[in-house]
């Protein structure tokens, strides 16, 4: 068990530090240090300016004979907005993003003089569905060559290396009621004990195009990325616990008691062996993966733009071919861990049990769907609204599900160079409190976000998760 938790933090540690492309343009958006992958024309992504030649975007117009020789006068051009502080020509830049929350107690609970555990109150704020502990991490770095023009439009082309993903372990609600509240009304109790999620490295290339069609701006981006699980806990396993008061006996009575039975294991893939590892394994290696990622935007007016992403399109899945599986075992027989209470006390000593096994699972990473829009209620960027929906889905086989995501953002802007920004969100079943600011100097670029997260909206505010972003970017 320790292994396991040493190279998740061995993965944070080893690759480097990414941060989503940021620019300053017509349509600057917030500053969003997670480990979404998007195309919006936002702060953190790379867009290009609106440089293309007026002759280049008026459409050829019909003229009827009658008019032959007359010139017809081409309608004005829009007036085109100062991009302040914008990098123009390359940018590089990092960020590192770690988040947690634990659905149980908060800062309210603890920093008391007299600390008070109400067990039976704990118990029924859990969901239905269980609560745990939810970890995420996410760090990398990109390069990006900006404000190519091609044909009609002006590219962006970018190199990013990355690492995100989470791992989320859920106590049944089950559980809870059985410490809270005992067993004397109870004669059969189970649940399951689980822990799913995946931690995921890629390294890919990234475009953004820009151009003018209807005499709006027209974004496209996509990100063609090569990926490896570097660890995948699939959700269909768990260790299963039963706790009855009596038990079936050989000759057909029922003994009196207590009794435990566990059974199952959590299983984790890993690309290598964790009792030989190799670490390149972790990065990129024949067991890699292949996605696409694809973005659109479309200014319909001044103070409206509209856009959609779809992440991680699959094209090849990753092949994993190691399982390790924990288990709750009896240390001194080695057999599932259990217990007996008739009688005499001689409960036996609990111990984790790591086993290693050649496999072959494939894992694709999870596919995001996001409709968004940009609304500046004055026409200028110094006020925007950002609404989001979306949903994210687990195509893998035996671990099928589907997560409904939303939100809302206000952010301020201050001709690029201080930008600031509120956000509540809903993500993969986690509440999202966000607050963040960024400070652009254009050849310098520093952005800092904190959050307060839970499984609940209101247990956002109890403090019983925290989240911290940090991105650094250079340029010109």
């Amino acid at each position: 068990m320790k292994k396991f938790f040493a190279i998740l933090l061995g993965i944070a540690l080893i690759m480097p530090l990414y941060s989503q492309e940021y620019d300053d343009d017509d349509y600057d958006d917030d500053y969003e240090y997670d480990d979404e992958t998007g195309y919006e024309t936002t702060d953190n992504e790379e867009i290009a300016p609106d440089e293309i030649a007026p002759h280049e975007i008026v459409p050829h117009e019909y003229q009827h004979p009658a008019y032959e020789g007359k010139p017809k006068k081409e309608p004005a051009p829009e007036p085109e907005k100062k991009n302040y502080l914008a990098r123009k020509y390359f940018e590089t830049g990092f960020n590192a993003g770690v988040g947690f929350d634990n659905g149980l107690a908060g800062l309210n609970d603890i920093l008391k003089k007299n600390i008070v555990i109400d067990l039976k109150k704990i118990a029924q704020s859990i969901p239905e569905g269980g609560s745990g502990f939810n970890f995420d991490l996410s760090t990398g770095f990109f390069m990006n060559i900006k404000n190519i023009h091609i044909v009609k439009g002006l590219w962006d082309f970018g190199f990013i290396v990355d690492v995100d993903g989470g791992i989320n372990m859920n106590l049944p609600k089950s559980l809870f009621t059985l410490i809270s509240e005992g067993n004397a009304e109870q004669h059969n109790t189970s649940g399951t004990i689980s822990a799913s999620g995946g931690i995921f490295t890629e390294i890919g290339l990234k475009g953004l195009a820009k151009y003018q069609v209807g005499r709006r701006n027209l974004y496209v981006g996509f990100k063609p990325a090569m990926y490896t699980p570097a660890v995948y806990m699939p959700s269909n396993t768990g260790i299963t616990y039963r706790l009855n008061t009596e038990k079936e006996q050989n000759d057909g009575t029922k003994k009196e008691g207590l009794f435990l039975d566990t059974e199952g294991a959590i299983s984790v893939y890993t690309p290598t062996s964790l009792e030989k590892m190799e670490p390149g394994s972790f990065i990129i290696g024949p067991g890699s993966g292949f996605d696409l990622s694809l973005g659109v935007e479309y200014a319909f007016s001044p103070f409206l733009d509209i856009g959609g992403n779809l992440t991680n399109i699959p094209i090849t899945a990753a092949v994993l071919t190691n399982e390790m599986k924990l288990r709750m075992v009896d240390k001194k027989t080695g057999a599932d861990f259990g217990f007996e209470l008739s009688g005499d006390l001689d409960a036996p000593e609990l111990d984790f049990a790591q086993e290693h096994y050649k496999a072959r699972k494939e894992v694709r990473r999870p596919m995001q769907f996001d409709l968004y829009a940009h609304y500046r209620p004055f026409k200028s960027d110094f006020l925007e609204i950002k609404p989001n929906l979306g949903f994210t889905v687990n195509i893998n086989k035996e671990d099928e599900k589907w997560y409904f995501n939303g939100g809302l953002e206000a952010r301020l802007s201050l001709i690029n160079f201080l930008i600031i920004y509120l956000g509540s969100g809903y993500k993969e079943e986690i509440w999202r409190q966000r607050v963040g600011f960024a400070v652009n100097l254009r050849v310098f670029e520093l952005g800092l976000e904190a959050m307060l997260r839970d499984q609940t909206f209101d247990g956002c505010f109890k403090g019983r998760g925290f989240g911290f972003n940090l991105g650094l970017r250079f340029g010109w």
